[in-house]
């Protein structure tokens, strides 16, 4: 017996203090968040007749995997913001010279039906932070995101009331800190007054520390007068249930960094009348980038999307309107959602070298899925509540919060307002920040952004 303990309390310290071991077998940062209920991960230490069955968990992985890949999808899609720039230009042709097109310097999550000006060349840096607070309306960091691992059917009855112990239950409590810093590098050229090309490449850092806080839940062998289950710890004595270890953690960590996915762009500008007009683009996502390490999606994604902005050369509403079609994916994501995307808000030069923008930047992924909070009642016995024959004579009840994936698009609204300042010539200096609203996918409550760009 105490043998058998040995060798279980070895593989579970061996899981808990080595990741690098579990690394093997999931390389990459898409595989960090499945490590923790994989068949080679032993959850839990038995100190009687039986073996641990409490060791993979495919209920378990499959909620895991649908967290993961929405994780997953939401970091390699997110919004880059416009690469279009601040200045516009028009050329006079009686003066032969160019002039602005409008006082405003434009929105930054969105675009406006303006173009730069033909061989007018536009390049800049955005850099946002993230630091991920909530999955699904459920805190990260606090760990209400919480699994209920369950016994294995041992003698294959169908049920969890017999054995009796069988009832037992594990809480498990995910704590995650996923914080990611994006750094854009964009250019835009005008290759005609109507039409604009450019381009936005993603520079990325992500950094995930994930932690399981392990609890025995002794709804079944509570009332027993020997430790059934319990974690491994120094002085388990199974006469004596005051030694049992009810409680364990479990960590993985990495942090990645490099390019994302690059993404090439176009915008043609259909009708123009006075400072703004309607005008129709493309954005073309390239899978250049590591999916295994999240830096990218693994997948071609096509957006086509219609701009609309109003004429005022002080004050402009902007609405864009959009689709993407998606191709492919990594082995984190699966196949990669199309989208619905939609953009609408304003820019006003509250002065003439300062610009208010404000957007509303939605996407609608399309049978991406869901992870809802459900309710679960779970039945058990003690062994007080098997008569002579093995049959229950009582049953007992507890209720549970049961993490479930359900079908269904996933709405995703963010909200942006910021400034842009002219210091001098033709240089922006840019700052916003963006505002998560509602409670669906993952969510960064308050990202700030910084943005320079520079026009000639």
């Amino acid at each position: 017996m105490r043998v058998h303990r040995m060798v279980l309390a070895t593989a579970f310290t061996a899981v808990a203090m080595a990741p690098d071991a579990a690394r093997a077998q999931n390389a990459g940062l898409s595989g960090l968040l499945l490590r923790f209920f994989e068949g080679a991960n032993p959850v839990i230490l038995v100190t009687t007749t039986h073996p641990a069955h409490f060791g993979a968990q495919p209920g378990a992985q499959a909620i895991m995997s649908a967290i993961n890949r929405s994780v997953a999808s939401q970091i390699a899609t997110f919004p880059l913001g416009s690469s279009s720039g601040g200045f516009a230009y028009t050329f006079d042709p009686e003066l032969g010279v160019f002039s602005r097109s409008t006082e405003s310097f434009g929105p930054l999550f969105a675009e406006r039906a303006l173009t730069i000006g033909k061989g007018k060349l536009g390049f800049g840096v955005t850099y946002l932070h993230s630091t991920y607070d909530a999955f699904e309306g459920q805190n990260l960091r606090d760990g209400d995101v919480t699994f209920y691992l369950q016994h294995r059917d041992i003698n294959r009855d169908g049920s969890h009331l017999s054995p009796h112990f069988e009832g037992d239950r594990i809480e498990g409590k995910l704590f995650l800190d996923l914080d990611t810093d994006t750094t854009v590098f964009f250019g835009n050229y005008g290759v005609t007054d109507k039409l604009d090309v450019g381009f936005a490449l993603p520079y990325l850092r992500i950094d995930m520390k994930a932690r399981m806080h392990y609890t025995i839940l002794r709804l079944a062998t509570a009332p027993d007068p020997l430790i059934i289950h319990t974690f491994p710890g120094p002085g388990i004595d199974a006469s004596n249930p005051n030694t049992a270890v009810n409680e364990a953690d479990v960590s993985h960590s990495a942090s990645v960094e490099g390019l994302g996915d690059l993404v090439v762009r176009g915008k043609y500008q259909w009708k123009r009348f006075g400072a703004g007009g309607v005008a129709v683009g493309m954005d073309l996502r390239l899978p250049t980038a590591d999916e295994q390490e999240l830096l990218g999606s693994g997948a071609t994604q096509a957006k086509l999307f219609a701009i609309a902005s109003g004429g005022g050369r002080k004050f402009s509403p902007h609405l864009n309107l959009g689709y993407t079609f998606s191709s492919g994916g990594g082995s984190a994501i699966g196949e990669l959602p199309d989208e619905i995307n939609y953009t609408a808000g304003f820019d006003a030069a509250l002065l003439p070298r300062v610009t208010l923008t404000a957007d509303i930047v939605g996407r609608t992924l399309r049978g991406a899925g869901r992870v809802e909070v459900q309710e679960e009642v779970w039945d058990f016995v003690t062994r007080a509540d098997v008569g002579a024959d093995g049959r229950p004579l009582d049953v007992q009840l507890a209720t549970f919060p049961r993490l479930t994936p359900v079908t269904g698009d996933l709405n995703i609204l963010i909200g942006a307002v910021g400034v842009k300042v002219n210091p001098f010539g033709n240089f922006l200096i840019s700052g916003n920040v963006l505002l998560s609203q509602g409670k669906r996918g993952l969510q960064d409550y308050i990202t700030p952004v910084v943005s320079v760009d520079y026009s000639f």
